[in-house]
Formats: structure tokens, sequence, C-alpha cells
């Protein structure tokens, strides 16, 4: 899968679930959003190997 994150691309050859990715890459999950082709992944949902994903930082505008 190859991953965007701050406009460095990462890649990685198997699957992981978003949870796996976030910690693989030192990301709290209460600060990203994880786009996967197009559609917002959940924590344990399964990214497959062939995806396009697009990491946000969120901030809060509190």
């Amino acid at each position: 899968m190859k991953v965007i994150y701050q406009g460095k691309g990462y890649h990685f050859e198997k699957s992981l679930t978003v949870r796996e990715l976030l910690k693989k890459l030192n990301l709290n999950p209460e600060e990203h959003v994880v786009v996967v082709d197009g559609q917002v992944y959940t924590e344990d949902r399964v990214i497959k190997k062939g995806s396009e994903v697009v990491i946000h930082k969120v901030t809060s505008a509190g």
C-alpha cells in the first residue's frame, strides 16, 4: 500500500489494520484520520495492500 502523510510517502507490502498502520508510523489514532481510496476508515478496518492511503492530522479549533 502507498501511504502519504504530511507530504512524505511510505510503502507497505502487506495488509494492515488502520490501528497497526498508525502504530508503525508512531501516530496517535485520536489525532489522525485515515482515508483509504477516498473513504474514511475506522481503526479496526483492514487496509488491503494495493490501496492508496492518505493520513490527515486533526486539530481542534477549540
